[in-house]
């Protein structure tokens, strides 16, 4: 069972000490994001293609944090290349990201604690999605079947995450990217632990 605040702890000791790569990395995940709308918004007819174009780069980052957040954990050596490799799964993760938002907001509108029961009992998806290149469907399963008895523990982590965010763009972009970056690592180290207290479930196997 994880601790909300060793979970911090140690996502903040990952981030001091891979304090520079972390900012790269975050910074050129930002920039990914952002290039395609800000070059292509002063021309109208192709405004939309860089909103399109920006949303997609928005996930292959995304799987690139969480492989980067997971191979610093398990001490593995990471670079900037690791950003962009996971692309291939960015349409697995399109949908998978429809379905949870889906499934989050139909919590929400049945009086809001469902909604985030769900939120933390599919949290761990993109974990999953990552490590073992499951589809939309398999990985929302996993993340139910590995977060049983965990989620008030999650809900906590995934409420202080939003928190530290939103306190990181009081601060501007480098409070921001510090905050993600941080969750990034927490983050990370959280699936890994739930994953380290399913009793006889191989890990290669989840």
């Amino acid at each position: 069972m994880f601790s909300v605040l060793d979970a911090y702890c140690t996502g903040w000791s990952y981030f001091k000490e891979n304090v520079g790569f972390l900012l790269g990395v975050h910074f050129v995940a930002l920039f990914v994001q952002l290039a395609p709308q800000i070059l292509l918004s002063y021309s109208p007819g192709i405004r939309g293609f860089g909103a399109i174009a920006g949303t997609l780069l928005s996930f292959v980052v995304a799987l690139g944090l969480v492989r980067i957040g997971l191979g610093l954990i398990d001490g593995e050596l990471v670079s900037y290349s690791e950003l962009f490799a996971c692309v291939h799964l960015v349409f697995k993760y399109l949908i998978a990201s429809i379905l949870y938002s889906l499934i989050v907001l139909f919590g929400i509108l049945l009086l809001v604690v469902p909604g985030l029961i769900w939120a933390a009992q599919f949290s761990q998806w993109p974990y999953l999605m990552v490590e073992h290149e499951m589809g939309p469907i398999e990985a929302l399963r996993a993340s139910a079947r590995i977060t049983k008895g965990m989620k008030d523990r999650l809900i906590l982590f995934l409420i202080v995450s939003v928190i530290l965010i939103l306190l990181g763009f009081v601060v501007i972009i480098v409070g921001a990217v510090v905050a993600n970056a941080v969750v990034t690592m927490a983050g990370a180290y959280v699936y890994r632990q739930i994953l380290a207290n399913q009793p006889g479930v191989d890990e290669g196997a989840v």
